[in-house]
């Protein structure tokens, strides 16, 4: 007989997949998060990584007072 600990399983099933977690330097889980906004009558979206939804919305905030383009991307070198 096998023992099914159903909060785990019901913890296991409602996480995100594996490509929307990823671990800071210390090895904690960090997670994406889809952002919108809407510009010239349109809703347009960006993604941030946080450890929670509480620290994905003081990101937000954060960008609301100090957001700036950084420079255009053209390429990106897998490490």
């Amino acid at each position: 007989m096998s023992v099914i600990n159903l909060d785990q399983a019901r913890a296991a099933r409602e996480q995100p997949d594996a490509d929307h977690i990823q671990q800071d330097q210390f090895g904690r889980p960090m997670y994406r998060f889809a952002l919108s906004y809407e510009m010239g009558g349109k809703e347009w979206g960006s993604e941030v990584w946080a450890y929670s939804f509480d620290d994905a919305e003081h990101r937000v905030a954060a960008m609301r007072e100090s957001l700036s383009v950084a420079g255009q991307v053209h390429c990106e070198i897998a490490g």
